[in-house]
């Protein structure tokens, strides 16, 4: 597959424009590749994800009839040794799953002086394919990251996969507040938890960098986003 189909096909299945100069950025490692990226990039090409999935910078081949990860050749005269046993028929899993989880929409802009700040608008406006490592959990749904907030870690547009697990310290978090006008919904936003009480929730964002305090009262809800590893059940 070339560099254009494969432009094309992300384009597609993302519903962002990947150009054909950010594909060539991936394979040189010049750009790093978003966990829904990877995700269609492995669809795209029928292949497994990257062993170090965590790292999300990993680069693809995208020429030739075996199109997969850039691995470095073994040396001469290696021999490869088994080095695990199954027992029994091995039944792996999909490497897509069904188009099952809520895609909601969002709002940005209107929201007071915070430009980081979304809202849920009530919509639902796509359902995605649900990533083999979550094959299995509850209450999951996605959103678009709506600013800049948290680059490099997760760009403008960017599709991120949310679920009501309570989260860690060190976890990325959507925070939803409760509404402070009627009719209309409370702020959200998108950053990292760096401590969390009975009191306050404390979180980090990276583009400015700087930090925000929450009172619990306030407070609607807090998702934990779910780690690229997870998501390609790594």
């Amino acid at each position: 597959m070339g560099q254009a189909e494969l432009s094309r096909r992300l384009t597609t299945q993302l519903g962002r424009s990947i150009d054909r100069a950010a594909v060539n950025k991936m394979i040189s490692g010049g750009r790093r590749i978003s966990a829904d990226e990877m995700i269609a990039i492995s669809a795209a090409l029928k292949i497994e994800p990257p062993i170090d999935a965590s790292a999300e910078g990993s680069s693809f081949r995208v020429s030739g009839a075996n199109a997969g990860p850039s691995m470095a050749p073994a040396p001469a005269g290696y021999r490869v040794e088994p080095n695990a046993t199954f027992e029994g028929p091995v039944k792996l899993p999909p490497r897509n799953g069904p188009a099952d989880i809520e895609e909601l929409g969002i709002t940005v802009g209107g929201l007071g002086d915070d430009d980081s700040a979304f809202a849920f608008n009530g919509q639902v406006i796509d359902m995605v394919t649900r990533p083999p490592g979550i094959a299995n959990r509850k209450g999951v749904f996605a959103l678009r990251v709506g600013n800049t907030s948290m680059v490099p870690k997760f760009e403008d547009g960017e599709r991120v996969y949310v679920e009501p697990r309570k989260p860690a310290i060190g976890d990325y978090v959507v925070i939803e507040l409760h509404p402070t006008e009627e009719g209309r919904p409370g702020k959200s936003f998108i950053k990292r938890l760096v401590a969390m009480n009975s009191a306050r929730v404390e979180v980090e964002q990276f583009n400015p960098k700087g930090r925000l305090e929450f009172e619990r009262a306030e407070i609607k809800d807090v998702f934990r986003v779910i780690p690229i590893g997870e998501l390609l059940g790594m």
